[in-house]
């Protein structure tokens, strides 16, 4: 979990676009459209005005600051949060990895997220739409 939310963490307000109502998040160099609530709330972070404080002397607009100037928030800090709001990152980080591999092939999603070339082709595996297995475990189940 660190890592994936460190990763997150690290976002920069670049890394957020908008067209028209569409709101999307650059990941590498690939934007992924996002649903509206999550557009909308991200947009918010994203325009919040730059701090007055001493975390002014940062020449980084990260999506989530951290409290020290060029500082992001902590992966810890983050995960305390969302788990306040009963928000576990575990599942959800893996839905997403099923979803993106469904439609990315393991040579795009691997360099993408920072993925090992093993690990890219084992989410691929895992979200395979292909139902041969089960027809063929289907057709050698004895008939009752």
């Amino acid at each position: 979990m660190p890592g994936t939310l460190t990763r997150i963490t690290a976002l920069t307000t670049q890394a957020l676009t908008t067209d028209g109502e569409d709101t999307f998040l650059t990941l590498d160099r690939t934007p992924i459209p996002l649903p509206a609530p999550l557009g909308r709330l991200l947009t918010v972070l994203a325009n919040r005005p730059p701090p007055t404080n001493w975390a002014a002397n940062s020449p980084r607009g990260w999506l989530f600051p951290g409290g020290r100037p060029g500082q992001h928030l902590s992966a810890t800090v983050l995960g305390r949060r969302l788990a306040a709001h009963q928000i576990p990152s575990r599942p959800a980080r893996a839905t997403a990895l099923v979803t993106l591999a469904q439609d990315l092939p393991p040579a795009v999603l691997g360099p993408m997220l920072g993925l090992h070339p093993v690990t890219a082709a084992h989410w691929r595996r895992r979200a395979a739409t292909d139902w041969t297995a089960y027809l063929e475990a289907l057709l050698a189940a004895p008939l009752s």
